[in-house]
Protein backbone atom coordinates (compact mmCIF):
# COMPACT_ATOMS: atom_id res chain seq x y z
CA UNK A 1 0.00 0.00 0.00
CA UNK A 2 3.05 2.79 0.88
CA UNK A 3 4.08 1.65 -2.31
CA UNK A 4 1.05 2.59 -4.04
CA UNK A 5 0.79 6.80 -2.19
CA UNK A 6 3.87 8.21 -4.30
CA UNK A 7 2.18 6.69 -8.08
CA UNK A 8 -1.56 8.10 -6.76
CA UNK A 9 0.27 11.12 -5.45
CA UNK A 10 2.14 12.06 -8.99
CA UNK A 11 -1.29 10.37 -11.11
CA UNK A 12 -3.44 13.25 -8.78
CA UNK A 13 -0.67 15.98 -9.71
CA UNK A 14 -0.69 14.71 -13.36
CA UNK A 15 -4.02 14.70 -13.57
CA UNK A 16 -4.91 18.21 -12.17
CA UNK A 17 -2.21 19.65 -14.04
CA UNK A 18 -3.62 18.33 -17.51
CA UNK A 19 -7.02 19.69 -16.70
CA UNK A 20 -5.60 23.11 -15.84
CA UNK A 21 -3.11 22.51 -19.08
CA UNK A 22 -5.86 21.53 -21.19
CA UNK A 23 -8.81 23.73 -20.09
CA UNK A 24 -11.23 20.73 -19.53
CA UNK A 25 -13.88 22.78 -17.57
CA UNK A 26 -14.42 24.97 -20.63
CA UNK A 27 -14.37 22.65 -23.26
CA UNK A 28 -16.78 20.31 -20.99
CA UNK A 29 -19.12 23.07 -21.37
CA UNK A 30 -19.29 23.35 -25.01
CA UNK A 31 -20.07 19.67 -25.03
CA UNK A 32 -22.61 19.82 -22.13
CA UNK A 33 -24.70 22.73 -24.40
CA UNK A 34 -23.90 20.67 -27.50
CA UNK A 35 -25.94 17.61 -26.07
CA UNK A 36 -28.25 19.84 -24.66
CA UNK A 37 -29.31 20.45 -28.28
CA UNK A 38 -30.26 16.93 -28.77
CA UNK A 39 -32.30 16.52 -25.37
CA UNK A 40 -35.44 17.70 -27.11
CA UNK A 41 -35.18 16.13 -30.33
CA UNK A 42 -34.35 13.03 -28.75
CA UNK A 43 -37.55 12.79 -26.81
CA UNK A 44 -40.04 13.25 -29.71
CA UNK A 45 -37.77 10.35 -31.57
CA UNK A 46 -39.05 8.36 -28.67
CA UNK A 47 -42.48 9.21 -28.37
CA UNK A 48 -42.27 8.40 -31.88
CA UNK A 49 -40.98 4.98 -31.69
CA UNK A 50 -43.34 4.53 -29.34
CA UNK A 51 -46.12 5.25 -31.98
CA UNK A 52 -44.52 3.45 -34.77
CA UNK A 53 -43.77 -0.27 -32.87
CA UNK A 54 -47.64 -0.11 -31.84
CA UNK A 55 -46.75 1.23 -28.38
CA UNK A 56 -48.69 4.03 -27.38
CA UNK A 57 -50.55 2.51 -24.57
CA UNK A 58 -46.72 2.89 -22.55
CA UNK A 59 -47.12 6.89 -22.78
CA UNK A 60 -50.92 6.58 -21.91
CA UNK A 61 -50.53 4.49 -18.79
CA UNK A 62 -47.35 5.30 -17.58
CA UNK A 63 -45.99 8.34 -18.64
CA UNK A 64 -48.94 11.12 -19.68
CA UNK A 65 -49.64 10.21 -15.58
CA UNK A 66 -46.39 11.11 -14.29
CA UNK A 67 -46.19 14.10 -16.41
CA UNK A 68 -49.85 14.91 -15.05
CA UNK A 69 -48.95 14.34 -11.07
CA UNK A 70 -45.99 17.21 -11.75
CA UNK A 71 -47.13 19.36 -13.86
CA UNK A 72 -49.20 22.48 -14.16
CA UNK A 73 -52.39 21.60 -15.99
CA UNK A 74 -51.72 24.58 -19.01
CA UNK A 75 -48.13 22.48 -19.08
CA UNK A 76 -49.48 19.17 -18.82
CA UNK A 77 -52.45 20.11 -22.06
CA UNK A 78 -49.16 21.43 -23.88
CA UNK A 79 -47.17 18.14 -23.61
CA UNK A 80 -49.76 15.90 -23.99
CA UNK A 81 -51.18 17.44 -27.07
CA UNK A 82 -47.49 17.68 -28.57
CA UNK A 83 -47.35 13.72 -27.82
CA UNK A 84 -50.65 13.32 -29.35
CA UNK A 85 -49.32 15.19 -32.22
CA UNK A 86 -45.67 13.20 -32.50
CA UNK A 87 -47.70 9.93 -32.14
CA UNK A 88 -50.28 10.52 -34.90
CA UNK A 89 -50.36 9.85 -38.41
CA UNK A 90 -47.11 12.34 -39.02
CA UNK A 91 -45.36 9.70 -36.93
CA UNK A 92 -43.01 9.29 -39.38
CA UNK A 93 -42.08 12.40 -40.22
CA UNK A 94 -41.34 13.37 -36.41
CA UNK A 95 -39.27 10.63 -35.98
CA UNK A 96 -37.20 11.00 -39.45
CA UNK A 97 -36.90 14.97 -37.82
CA UNK A 98 -35.65 13.82 -34.25
CA UNK A 99 -33.78 11.29 -35.50
CA UNK A 100 -32.03 13.96 -37.97
CA UNK A 101 -31.51 16.87 -35.35
CA UNK A 102 -30.75 14.39 -32.66
CA UNK A 103 -28.16 13.15 -34.44
CA UNK A 104 -27.05 16.38 -35.17
CA UNK A 105 -26.45 17.47 -31.99
CA UNK A 106 -24.85 14.19 -30.90
CA UNK A 107 -21.97 14.73 -33.73
CA UNK A 108 -21.76 18.36 -32.99
CA UNK A 109 -20.94 17.02 -29.43
CA UNK A 110 -18.35 14.82 -30.88
CA UNK A 111 -16.69 17.83 -32.90
CA UNK A 112 -16.58 19.30 -29.43
CA UNK A 113 -14.44 17.03 -27.98
CA UNK A 114 -12.17 16.60 -31.07
CA UNK A 115 -10.01 19.63 -29.60
CA UNK A 116 -9.84 18.77 -26.03
CA UNK A 117 -9.20 15.07 -26.82
CA UNK A 118 -6.45 15.31 -29.26
CA UNK A 119 -4.97 17.81 -25.98
CA UNK A 120 -4.85 15.13 -23.79
CA UNK A 121 -3.24 12.49 -26.33
CA UNK A 122 -0.78 14.88 -28.00
CA UNK A 123 -2.28 14.05 -31.54
CA UNK A 124 -2.18 17.03 -34.23
CA UNK A 125 -5.57 16.95 -36.22
CA UNK A 126 -4.45 16.80 -39.81
CA UNK A 127 -8.12 15.55 -40.81
CA UNK A 128 -10.18 18.02 -43.48
CA UNK A 129 -13.11 19.36 -41.84
CA UNK A 130 -15.38 16.89 -44.68
CA UNK A 131 -13.42 14.18 -42.85
CA UNK A 132 -14.13 15.18 -39.16
CA UNK A 133 -17.45 15.99 -40.11
CA UNK A 134 -18.10 12.10 -41.57
CA UNK A 135 -16.42 10.83 -38.49
CA UNK A 136 -18.60 12.78 -36.17
CA UNK A 137 -21.46 11.56 -38.27
CA UNK A 138 -20.91 7.90 -38.09
CA UNK A 139 -19.12 8.05 -34.90
CA UNK A 140 -22.37 9.86 -33.33
CA UNK A 141 -24.83 7.15 -34.78
CA UNK A 142 -23.18 4.05 -33.12
CA UNK A 143 -22.87 6.76 -29.51
CA UNK A 144 -26.91 7.00 -30.33
CA UNK A 145 -28.06 3.70 -30.63
CA UNK A 146 -25.73 2.68 -27.38
CA UNK A 147 -27.48 5.51 -25.35
CA UNK A 148 -30.75 5.06 -26.70
CA UNK A 149 -30.85 1.07 -26.14
CA UNK A 150 -29.32 2.02 -22.43
CA UNK A 151 -32.23 4.20 -21.72
CA UNK A 152 -34.77 1.47 -22.71
CA UNK A 153 -32.97 -0.93 -20.86
CA UNK A 154 -33.30 1.12 -17.73
CA UNK A 155 -36.13 3.37 -18.11
CA UNK A 156 -38.37 0.56 -20.05
CA UNK A 157 -36.78 -2.38 -17.28
CA UNK A 158 -38.76 0.00 -14.76
CA UNK A 159 -42.06 -1.81 -16.92
CA UNK A 160 -41.38 -5.30 -15.79
CA UNK A 161 -42.21 -6.45 -11.91
CA UNK A 162 -40.56 -9.99 -11.32
CA UNK A 163 -41.15 -10.81 -7.95
CA UNK A 164 -39.08 -12.25 -5.21
CA UNK A 165 -35.08 -12.50 -5.98
CA UNK A 166 -36.00 -12.13 -9.70
CA UNK A 167 -36.62 -8.64 -8.81
CA UNK A 168 -33.33 -8.04 -7.20
CA UNK A 169 -31.45 -10.37 -9.98
CA UNK A 170 -33.53 -8.03 -12.82
CA UNK A 171 -32.30 -4.69 -10.94
CA UNK A 172 -28.85 -5.71 -11.17
CA UNK A 173 -28.71 -7.17 -14.65
CA UNK A 174 -30.46 -3.52 -16.04
CA UNK A 175 -27.67 -1.62 -14.62
CA UNK A 176 -25.03 -4.29 -15.57
CA UNK A 177 -26.53 -3.91 -19.13
CA UNK A 178 -26.41 -0.03 -19.30
CA UNK A 179 -23.14 0.39 -17.77
CA UNK A 180 -22.02 -2.15 -20.66
CA UNK A 181 -23.17 0.20 -23.18
CA UNK A 182 -21.42 3.58 -21.62
CA UNK A 183 -18.45 1.45 -21.72
CA UNK A 184 -18.80 0.81 -25.42
CA UNK A 185 -19.94 4.32 -26.08
CA UNK A 186 -16.89 5.78 -23.86
CA UNK A 187 -14.80 3.06 -26.08
CA UNK A 188 -16.15 4.44 -29.18
CA UNK A 189 -15.58 8.14 -28.61
CA UNK A 190 -11.69 7.21 -27.59
CA UNK A 191 -11.17 4.94 -30.75
CA UNK A 192 -12.89 7.59 -33.33
CA UNK A 193 -12.83 11.38 -32.10
CA UNK A 194 -9.09 11.91 -31.52
CA UNK A 195 -6.90 12.40 -34.92
CA UNK A 196 -4.21 9.45 -33.61
CA UNK A 197 -6.58 6.14 -32.96
CA UNK A 198 -6.53 4.77 -29.30
CA UNK A 199 -6.84 1.03 -29.19
CA UNK A 200 -9.96 -0.14 -27.59
CA UNK A 201 -8.43 -2.38 -25.29
CA UNK A 202 -7.15 1.18 -23.69
CA UNK A 203 -10.80 1.31 -21.37
CA UNK A 204 -8.79 1.21 -18.34
CA UNK A 205 -9.57 2.69 -14.95
CA UNK A 206 -9.88 6.10 -16.35
CA UNK A 207 -12.72 4.69 -18.68
CA UNK A 208 -14.68 3.08 -15.87
CA UNK A 209 -14.07 6.04 -13.62
CA UNK A 210 -16.03 8.08 -16.25
CA UNK A 211 -19.30 5.54 -16.67
CA UNK A 212 -19.26 5.18 -12.75
CA UNK A 213 -19.88 9.32 -12.96
CA UNK A 214 -22.28 9.20 -15.81
CA UNK A 215 -24.22 6.47 -14.23
CA UNK A 216 -24.38 8.81 -10.39
CA UNK A 217 -25.39 11.49 -12.12
CA UNK A 218 -28.08 9.48 -13.86
CA UNK A 219 -29.09 8.23 -10.78
CA UNK A 220 -29.70 11.60 -8.76
CA UNK A 221 -31.09 13.01 -11.61
CA UNK A 222 -33.52 10.66 -11.85
CA UNK A 223 -34.38 10.71 -8.00
CA UNK A 224 -34.96 14.21 -8.13
CA UNK A 225 -37.20 14.44 -11.62
CA UNK A 226 -39.40 11.39 -9.36
CA UNK A 227 -39.83 13.46 -6.61
CA UNK A 228 -39.96 17.37 -7.40
CA UNK A 229 -43.04 19.02 -8.48
CA UNK A 230 -42.88 20.67 -11.75
CA UNK A 231 -46.22 22.78 -10.79
CA UNK A 232 -44.36 25.77 -9.32
CA UNK A 233 -41.86 27.73 -11.42
CA UNK A 234 -38.99 27.19 -8.64
CA UNK A 235 -39.63 22.92 -9.73
CA UNK A 236 -39.76 23.61 -13.36
CA UNK A 237 -36.43 26.75 -13.31
CA UNK A 238 -34.35 23.71 -10.91
CA UNK A 239 -35.10 21.04 -13.50
CA UNK A 240 -33.76 22.95 -15.75
CA UNK A 241 -31.16 24.08 -14.17
CA UNK A 242 -30.05 20.37 -12.84
CA UNK A 243 -30.40 18.91 -16.21
CA UNK A 244 -27.41 21.25 -17.63
CA UNK A 245 -25.65 20.93 -14.20
CA UNK A 246 -26.19 16.93 -15.03
CA UNK A 247 -25.03 17.41 -18.53
CA UNK A 248 -22.12 19.22 -17.84
CA UNK A 249 -21.14 16.79 -15.04
CA UNK A 250 -21.48 13.96 -17.57
CA UNK A 251 -19.21 16.02 -19.90
CA UNK A 252 -16.54 16.58 -17.24
CA UNK A 253 -17.25 12.78 -15.63
CA UNK A 254 -15.70 11.82 -18.95
CA UNK A 255 -12.65 14.33 -19.78
CA UNK A 256 -11.78 13.48 -16.65
CA UNK A 257 -11.85 9.62 -17.27
CA UNK A 258 -9.83 9.56 -20.70
CA UNK A 259 -6.74 11.98 -18.74
CA UNK A 260 -6.65 9.55 -16.25
CA UNK A 261 -6.41 6.95 -18.39
CA UNK A 262 -3.91 9.18 -20.59
CA UNK A 263 -2.08 9.61 -17.30
CA UNK A 264 -1.72 5.96 -16.41
CA UNK A 265 -0.34 5.04 -19.59
CA UNK A 266 1.77 7.71 -18.92
CA UNK A 267 2.57 6.22 -15.83
CA UNK A 268 3.13 2.81 -17.45
CA UNK A 269 5.34 3.44 -20.20
CA UNK A 270 8.02 5.03 -17.86
CA UNK A 271 7.76 2.52 -15.29
CA UNK A 272 10.82 0.77 -14.46
CA UNK A 273 9.81 -2.52 -15.39
CA UNK A 274 8.59 -1.96 -18.74
CA UNK A 275 11.46 -0.29 -19.42
CA UNK A 276 13.51 -3.25 -18.35
CA UNK A 277 11.50 -5.46 -20.05
CA UNK A 278 11.60 -3.40 -23.06
CA UNK A 279 15.73 -3.84 -23.05
CA UNK A 280 15.66 -7.45 -21.99
CA UNK A 281 13.64 -7.76 -25.87
CA UNK A 282 16.59 -5.78 -27.70
CA UNK A 283 18.72 -8.07 -29.65
CA UNK A 284 22.31 -8.18 -28.68
CA UNK A 285 24.56 -6.14 -30.35
CA UNK A 286 22.33 -3.46 -31.33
Amino acid sequence: MVGYRPRLRRLWKDVSNEVAKHDLLTYSSAIAFQVLYAVVPLALLGLAGLSLIGERAVYRDHIAPALQRHLSSEAFAIANRTAAKVMGPERYSWATLGLGITLWGVSASLRAMMRPLNSIYGARETRSWTRRLLVSLGGGAIVLVCIFTAMTVVLGGRLVHPGGIAAAAFFLLRWLVAFALLLTTIAVLIRVVPAKKRPVRWVTVGSLLAAVCWIAATVGFGAYISTVSYASFYGGLGSVILLLIYLHVSAIAFLLGVTVDSALREQVSRSPDRRRRGRSRTPAGR
